[in-house]
């Protein structure tokens, strides 16, 4: 059995809660998402968010509006005001499936009778540790996923705004030659398997303070899209040989640019390729 509700359920109100009041949020309509790759663009200001991986501070970004894009408005045949984004964290969310009997091994680790798991995809896992890895912090990489898994609970933890506090978080290297991973709470905490491994990371907005602290962030929006451009082709070109999703993103990005000389602006390219690597590789790109 797995949860009650989709994945699609469990985001919106997740993305709506690391957002914390902010209105910088951006769902687009099916042509404009079509010619750029995104559904949709928020500013994460939610301070527990930030703190579960210890973080004092939010993150800034780039302003996408400031930024020329003609070839695409073009292309749509009309203006449109571009959100303002930066790019500090992307998740890959999960449904898990709920258990009730746990292994003396997760009860060494204070599992009781009701706890919850999700499978880690080869490949998915590959590339995004690859990425993660890549970016050298400026970005936060993380699985996030239910500690519920009935209707009910989405419906109360959605409309008390507490969809964040009861999510468990884990960043994508802590499952490297892993295949599932076991939680019973919200947090950053849960044992991975093949091999079981407790793992207990740092408060979640914590971790997200320490790419800002990092010290490698730029104001140049140009700059900062073009490392994360940069940053995933060089991920996918290393794994290729064997990596389906890097293979296919790289045929994709080939394409791209192919027509590279048709947009006027080069940050339209480095931004059109990114977002297209989180859809391949089914990421959600926070902004804040």
């Amino acid at each position: 059995m797995k949860a009650e509700f989709e994945e699609k359920d469990f985001e919106a109100p997740l993305y709506s809660e690391l957002r914390f009041g902010s209105h910088r949020i951006a769902t687009p309509g099916q042509v404009f998402e079509g010619k750029f790759g995104i559904d949709a663009a928020l500013e994460a200001e939610h301070p527990l968010f930030w703190d579960l991986f210890g973080f004092y501070d939010i993150p800034i970004g780039v302003v996408l509006d400031e930024l020329r894009w003609g070839f695409m408005w073009q292309r749509l045949g009309r203006k449109r005001r571009l959100p303002t984004f930066n790019t500090n964290l992307l998740i890959q969310a999960k449904r898990p499936k709920p258990l009730s009997r746990s292994t003396p091994e997760l009860k060494s680790y204070g599992f009781g009778s009701k706890y919850w798991r999700f499978e880690i995809t080869e490949h998915q896992q590959e590339i995004l540790e690859k990425v993660s890895r890549n970016l050298r912090r400026r970005a936060l990489v993380v699985y996030a996923s239910p500690a519920f898994h009935t209707l009910d609970k989405l419906y109360d933890y959605t409309e008390a705004q507490t969809i964040v506090e009861n999510t468990n978080f884990v960043k994508v290297e802590r499952l490297h030659n892993h295949k599932k991973w076991n939680y019973y709470q919200p947090g950053t905490s849960g044992v991975a398997h093949s091999e079981p491994e407790f793992i207990e990371d740092e408060p979640f907005y914590s971790m997200i303070e320490q790419v800002r602290e990092s010290g490698q962030e730029s104001d140049d929006f140009s700059a900062n899209l073009r490392f994360l451009h940069k940053s995933t082709v060089e991920a996918c070109h290393e794994i290729q040989e064997h990596n389906p999703i890097a293979k296919y993103y790289l045929r994709l990005h080939g394409r791209l640019m192919r027509m590279e000389e048709l947009y006027e602006q080069k940050e339209t390219v480095d931004y059109v390729a990114f977002n297209m690597f989180c859809n391949v590789a089914k990421l959600k790109w926070l902004i804040a």
